[in-house]
């Protein structure tokens, strides 16, 4: 199978999973990533999964091509930078999330983005 369809199936239907997790209980949601915030073990260990769940997905797929499987490429980096800064500087990743957090419309767009390119992911990667 070719990697860039399986990474869309994969993370298209995280992405709605998550988002619509989000989208329907949004409140219980931010209460979790507060408690993710003030534990610091917890928060420390998904960094380092985070990060080398980055690490695979762009090693796999660096694919920069302007097409649909530049969202892959996009969505792998971003979580390789985000494992990254979350082990090096947790502090900084504190500060950020509070900011999420604090504004509910920024997470409900968020949710929705999110949706939106989880619904396109599938889209690419089950279409024939």
């Amino acid at each position: 199978m070719d990697i860039s369809k399986f990474l869309s199936k994969v993370i298209g239907i995280y992405l709605i999973i998550v988002s619509l997790a989000m989208l329907i209980n949004m409140h219980q949601f931010i209460s979790y990533v507060n408690s993710l915030i003030s534990d610091t073990p917890v928060l420390f260990v998904t960094g380092v999964f985070t990060l080398i769940l980055g690490l695979f997905m762009v090693v796999s797929h660096n694919i920069w091509q302007w097409n649909w499987r530049v969202i892959i490429t996009i969505f792998s980096w971003i979580a390789l930078l985000k494992g990254a800064s979350i082990v090096l500087c947790p502090q900084f990743i504190d500060k950020t999330t509070l900011l999420f957090v604090q504004n509910i419309n920024i997470a409900y767009i968020a949710a929705g983005f999110d949706l939106i390119i989880g619904i396109l992911l599938s889209y690419f990667g089950f279409k024939r």
